[in-house]
């Protein structure tokens, strides 16, 4: 199937999740898609003005020169009137009609707290199959806003040059999530040094796990500063993830809580434990999501 039939199939696979959820012909396709996993999935994040749709726009650009394909999932606000994604991170990105190898895809969030909408985690796990890359962009970054790092394998923060946002990130825990942090803007440079140094001394409050060595980055979209650094760290990130099965217990633990929060959604607490009895984790997320709930409902 050429690139250019893909994303149209794409489109109507996408749209049938979107209006039939978790129908038993949805459930059966989602785990067919989960075993074939292909792309490193990348999740950007940061404050709204920080610049996340312009880096995602050069890391788009690097990886289309290297003759990769890419999907983009941007999680966008929602209208107040009809619910729909505005599409305001979609029109930011300078992407090349013609070219077939790039697929956006807008979400509303809608209410779900976390910067990501209650049906990224499948829309993910469908492109996760197709592309060699996948960028999640969240709608922001705040103290309820860390679920992107339930979902992709690679958290970039993004912070923005004499935004005074690294207390703020102290206390909502924000430092918590990233695998790379990149200061953006860095044209900006007596402001950008200064955010650097402010980063630098606080790096023990970056909390990752398996010894990952969080690096920090500056990069400028506007003067493409920093873009192959970053994209040399997202390379081998990808490397380190696949030595000694990580990616495999990272992307288990994240179907697992992905499934939690479905249960917690629905049933509450109880829900979740009433559901976890007996489980085989065997199963792909969506299959064991549709067994415990017909043992919740029997």
């Amino acid at each position: 199937m050429k690139i250019f039939e893909k994303k149209i199939h794409l489109s109507k696979v996408l749209e049938r999740i979107e209006v039939d959820g978790f129908s038993q012909n949805n459930i059966s396709d989602l785990d067919k898609y989960h075993s074939n996993a292909k792309a490193h999935v990348l999740g950007v994040t940061g404050p709204p003005g920080a610049g996340k749709s312009s880096l995602i726009d050069k890391l788009i650009t690097s990886i289309r020169k290297k003759k990769k394909s890419v999907g983009v999932i941007a999680i966008d606000p929602s209208s107040s009137k009809s619910g729909g994604a505005l599409l305001g991170d979609r029109t930011r990105l300078m992407l090349n009609p013609v070219d077939n190898g790039v697929f956006v895809r807008s979400m509303a969030a809608k209410d779900f707290l976390g910067g990501v909408s209650e049906l990224t985690f499948p829309t993910m796990v469908v492109m996760r199959s197709i592309f060699d890359f996948l960028i999640v962009e969240t709608v922001g970054v705040g103290q309820s806003e860390t679920t992107i790092k339930n979902i992709v394998d690679t958290v970039i923060l993004c912070v923005q040059p004499g935004s005074g946002d690294t207390i703020q990130f102290m206390k909502s825990g924000i430092f918590e999530i990233p695998d790379i942090v990149t200061i953006t803007k860095s044209d900006i440079e007596q402001l950008s040094n200064q955010t650097f140094s402010d980063l630098a001394a606080s790096s023990s409050y970056f909390k990752n796990s398996n010894e990952w060595d969080i690096k920090i980055l500056m990069t400028s979209a506007q003067k493409n500063i920093g873009i192959d650094e970053l994209f040399t760290e997202i390379e081998k990130r990808w490397k380190w993830l696949k030595l000694l099965n990580r990616l495999k217990l990272q992307r288990r633990s994240q179907d697992v809580k992905w499934i939690k929060s479905c249960l917690s959604k629905e049933f509450g607490e109880w829900g979740v434990r009433r559901g976890f009895e007996k489980v085989n984790y065997k199963d792909n997320p969506f299959l064991l999501l549709s067994k415990i709930l017909k043992k919740i409902q029997n």
